[in-house]
């Protein structure tokens, strides 16, 4: 079995509650299934190897960079998003039409900078993978993987834009929740890029932490 966890963002629940609507109408559709294998949810550190001894450590870690991160930023609002289409995958995208403030000062990018602080003096915790404070790739699946041919794919698109305006999803969102989460998956292997762990994923929520 191959482990890995995510360190992520939930939204607020009426955000959420629409993005798990539209995303299961989409998958649906298009008999493409493996973003739902998934939380709804926005990965800050993704997909990252942490031997057991470890976890609560980390969890620890993250309950301090929540605290200092709500000590100045509570009920700090995500980046507009647009939907985005590439590759068998469609994205909320939640970095493309920021253009007010440098990336590296969004809020939910402070968060990150202040969970990545916190964790890198965690003696034996593996390298966490970095990121590009300039181009961060802050998505939220709605469809991902999909074998589709390209005209197919391409309706899957123009679908989707209709069923975000159907469901009236907020244009802004609040952050709500950061999660610990824990991915196993046998078909996945070593190589977590792929979606090979699309086969039998199963995840569990280790820690959540308020963030209004």
């Amino acid at each position: 079995m191959s482990v890995r966890y995510s360190i992520s963002v939930i939204p607020e629940p009426r955000f959420t509650v629409r993005a798990y609507q539209a995303r299961q109408l989409i998958c649906g559709q298009y008999a493409s299934w493996a973003a739902e294998m998934h939380p709804v949810h926005l990965p800050l550190v993704d997909y990252f190897a942490l031997p057991e001894d470890k976890v609560a450590a980390v969890s620890a870690g993250l309950q301090t960079a929540v605290q200092d991160f709500v000590r100045y930023h509570r009920r700090a609002l995500l980046p507009v998003w647009e939907l985005t289409a590439a590759a068998g995958h469609l994205y909320l995208d939640f970095a493309a039409k920021e253009t007010y403030q440098p990336p590296a000062q969004w809020p939910v990018n402070l968060l990150r900078q202040g969970i990545i602080d916190q964790l890198q003096p965690i003696d034996r915790l593996p390298p966490l993978p970095e990121i590009d404070p300039d181009n961060p790739h802050l998505r939220l699946p709605l469809m991902q993987y999909a074998n589709l041919p390209e005209p197919v794919f391409a309706a899957a698109a123009d679908f989707a834009q209709a069923v975000l305006r159907e469901l009236l999803l907020p244009r802004y969102a609040r952050l709500g929740q950061l999660t610990l989460l824990r991915f196993e998956s046998a078909a996945a292997g070593d190589d977590w890029s792929n979606g090979r762990w699309a086969a039998d994923l199963r995840f569990q929520v280790v820690d959540s932490y308020p963030l209004i």
